[in-house]
């Protein structure tokens, strides 16, 4: 597709601030979060993120999604169901984006987060999302779904899907910002082309 647009999209950490529009990260929280809900003896700590909501019996599962690339050409959402991702291995990006006034995906509010064991995301019903993009070989997810049927679950099984390629002329292009501090320098395209110096670990 020759007029392709490809708009870059910056992959931020995955903050409860910054996600907060689109769902809740599933981490430990402080002892005076709101979301603390009990701490017996102070031996372990429970804190409550978001109800999950789906309209079929859910169903606890395992997710692998192998290295594909960065580039994202379709967003789906599920308007009856929360989507929850806890990453066990590997780390990976997922793209994110609410309604726009016709009930489309928003693109220009369209975001990206890093997904690493040790934090997971539970999305709103509703959520414009596509997932998973592996910086590895593969990621694997505890992943809650009640979309089991494999003839359905990505076709009419509460999902909704817009190709943002054929439909929209345009596609994502993750990009993963460069580390804080000194020594690094980019290309206006943001390419990286010098690092601080360092010498690979000793055998």
């Amino acid at each position: 597709m020759s007029n392709l647009d490809v708009r870059p999209l910056s992959v931020q950490p995955l903050e409860a601030t910054a996600f907060h529009p689109f769902g809740a990260v599933i981490a430990p929280e402080s002892a005076d979060s709101p979301s603390l809900n009990r701490s017996p003896g102070n031996l372990g700590f429970l804190w409550v993120h978001k109800e999950l909501e789906f309209p079929k019996a859910a169903h606890m599962c395992s997710l692998r999604y192998y290295y594909r690339g960065n580039r994202c050409e379709f967003l789906q959402k599920h308007p009856e169901s929360t989507v929850t991702l806890i990453p066990v291995k590997g780390v990976s990006a997922i793209v994110v984006a609410p309604d726009d006034a016709g009930g489309g995906p928003d693109v220009d509010a369209a975001q990206a987060f890093l997904l690493e064991p040790g934090r997971g995301a539970v999305l709103h019903r509703g959520v414009w999302l596509r997932y998973a993009y592996p910086l590895t070989q593969f990621a694997d997810f505890a992943y809650v779904t009640q979309r089991v049927d494999p003839a359905t679950a990505n076709v009419s099984d509460d999902t909704v899907r817009a190709n943002l390629d054929t439909d929209l002329g345009l596609v994502f292009d993750l990009v993963f910002d460069v580390p804080a501090g000194e020594g690094y320098a980019q290309t206006p395209s943001g390419a990286l082309t010098a690092a601080p110096e360092r010498n690979p670990p000793h055998a």
